[in-house]
């Protein structure tokens, strides 16, 4: 077996709820004109690098990748529920100023802490576990077979899962925007990179 697996891990495009900044969790919100565009981009950016495609099996992630398997020819092996976003409890559905407006003090302790679980949210331990497991099916699913993949998931589960790897923060990660991990066959390796993909579109 050829080591190591590189993996492009990639926010999904642009929703009609990201354009306000309303917290979408585990809604089931489509990918808006914008984020259809954005996700041919990528695709377009990483023609000749991914031989396959793996995704969170939530709508916004799931047209996106099908958007890149379309564009490129590559197959797309899963549609995995533990990629998923984190849950947000109370916040799910909100923009931050009804966040804000509604829960102040919940609100405060988020402000202070992004990690922070609100009420009804999901903890960060268990979107790292979750985010690992489904990462590492992904992997096992390539092995063998591929040697690169794009994985599309969310922004938040995303970046809790780098932050364990990272030696320092990681940032939010926009739309259709892919930081790339390597599996060693042992363990998950992250170099933070300055730049990434930021495609077009707020």
């Amino acid at each position: 077996m050829t080591w190591p697996i590189r993996l492009y891990l990639a926010r999904h495009g642009r929703t009609p709820w990201n354009e306000v900044g309303r917290f979408q969790g585990r809604t089931d919100v489509p990918l808006d004109p914008v984020g259809r565009s954005q996700a041919a981009e990528l695709a377009e950016l990483l023609r000749g690098r991914i031989e396959a495609v793996v995704s969170s099996d939530l709508l916004r992630a799931r047209e996106s990748a099908q958007i890149v398997c379309e564009v490129l020819g590559v197959p797309l092996l899963a549609l995995d529920p533990d990629l998923r976003e984190r849950g947000y409890g109370v916040f799910e559905g909100l923009t931050r100023h009804e966040c804000m407006q509604k829960h102040p003090e919940i609100w405060a302790a988020r402000e202070r802490d992004r990690n922070y679980q609100p009420p009804g949210g999901e903890p960060h331990a268990l979107v790292v576990e979750r985010m690992q497991r489904g990462l590492m099916n992904a992997v096992e699913r390539l092995a063998g077979r591929h040697r690169t993949a794009l994985v599309i998931g969310h922004g938040s589960a995303l970046r809790m899962f780098l932050e364990g790897l990272s030696p320092r923060p990681v940032g939010s990660i926009g739309n259709m925007e892919y930081r790339e991990v390597l599996h060693d066959g042992r363990r998950f390796l992250y170099e933070p990179q300055e730049t990434s993909a930021l495609l077009a579109g707020p």
